[in-house]
């Protein structure tokens, strides 16, 4: 009869035991689901600030080969200057984003980074240094259709069609 009282006993302080961790445990699960997607949405944010910033950055390259295929004199040194630099933005952009999803969207951010890095060096090859000017207008054709194959990537990622 004390083995029925004892394994009676046991049983009820399992059942206590048992019904006071399942709201905790159901806590639990809720806060690491909670945790996961506010790092989803971290990690979401992050690249899409990474991919706003090399389209910017492309963006203003742009703006500065153009801008000095206009100038002339000796502040042709300072755009070509800011042009390098420009270029450089977009390199570090690039890999950031790429650093954050390798892939299509990455190889698509190399693309891109490869062809500011080739319109900084054909502004540079084609800036006669004596007169201080650009002889030949670069061609935006190689920036403009490796921006355009980014942001299609980037538009694509974000809704989910590639990974």
């Amino acid at each position: 009869m004390a083995d029925v009282a004892l394994s009676v006993a046991v049983v009820t302080a399992a059942t206590g035991i048992v019904a006071a961790s399942v709201p905790q445990v159901s806590s639990l699960v809720s806060d690491a689901r909670k945790a996961s997607r506010a790092q989803r949405e971290r990690e979401a944010g992050d690249l899409r600030r990474a991919c706003l910033d090399v389209l910017s950055a492309a963006g203003d390259l742009r703006m500065k080969v153009d801008n000095a295929a206009l100038a002339r004199g000796d502040e042709m040194s300072t755009w070509l200057a800011e042009i390098r630099a420009a270029a450089a933005a977009v390199q570090l952009h690039a890999v950031s984003v790429a650093l954050l999803v390798p892939g299509r969207l990455g190889d698509c951010a190399q693309t891109l980074a490869d062809a500011a890095a080739s319109l900084a060096t054909v502004a540079a090859t084609s800036t006669e240094p004596v007169a201080h000017q650009m002889v030949t207008r670069p061609d935006f054709a190689g920036l403009d259709g490796a921006c355009a194959a980014f942001r299609e990537a980037a538009v694509a990622h974000a809704r989910g069609q590639t990974r």
